[in-house]
């Protein structure tokens, strides 16, 4: 706060908004007020800056499906930016600044929905991914209207393939197209929708695989 020497009309001293009152040699002087010095940032914030732009490049792209699957999970908050904070929370290993993307403990659908039973992929044809499972519809939450959903990450591409509609639960299995991923590696991923939408399964990391 700033403080008048001599009335209104006189010197005055300390900070009134921009400016900075003063004497020197005698003499009353306004100086314009120093910039605000930022605090360095802490060497926890680097890491949780560094974890954010690891991780959300590596989701963003993933936005309407994790809108979806991610939504029940708190509804104050987008899937997407659920998603984002788990993973980023979860997902990721090494010490700082080397820090990596742990594929397998990525978590794209959060849901008490029952999950099917042993999942499995494979890619028997070029340019396609076979997923598989065990039927349990009707087992707890289980219905055989589940919608399958899954996504398949290119590391070496960076990019994405999904899908938010696939096969009901009951059909056991999803043929994807993913040609532009032929001949190369890709992580994988999959889980189920209720028909209407208001239930959600965690989803499951189903492993890495070449795409023929």
């Amino acid at each position: 706060m700033g403080k008048l020497n001599e009335g209104i009309l006189g010197g005055f001293s300390g900070i009134v908004g921009p400016v900075v009152g003063a004497r020197w040699r005698n003499v009353n002087v306004i100086r314009s007020r120093p910039p605000h010095k930022r605090r360095r940032s802490s060497e926890d914030q680097k890491k949780q800056m560094a974890k954010m732009a690891l991780m959300s490049p590596f989701v963003r792209p993933l936005r309407d499906l994790l809108n979806n699957t991610y939504y029940q999970a708190n509804i104050q908050s987008s899937g997407f930016n659920k998603a984002l904070s788990y993973n980023m929370r979860n997902a990721i290993s090494g010490e700082y600044p080397a820090f990596t993307i742990n594929y397998a403990l990525v978590q794209l659908g959060a849901g008490d929905l029952l999950n099917v039973g042993q999942p499995q992929i494979s890619s028997d044809t070029i340019g396609k991914l076979t997923f598989s499972w065990r039927d349990n519809s009707n087992e707890g939450s289980a219905r055989a209207t589940d919608r399958f959903f899954a996504a398949v990450y290119c590391e070496e591409q960076n990019k994405w393939v999904t899908v938010k509609n696939g096969s009901p639960r009951n059909a056991g299995s999803y043929l994807l197209d993913v040609t532009a991923f032929s001949g190369r590696a890709v992580q994988t991923y999959i889980g189920f929708l209720s028909a209407d939408a208001r239930f959600v399964t965690t989803s499951l990391y189903t492993g890495p695989l070449t795409i023929l």
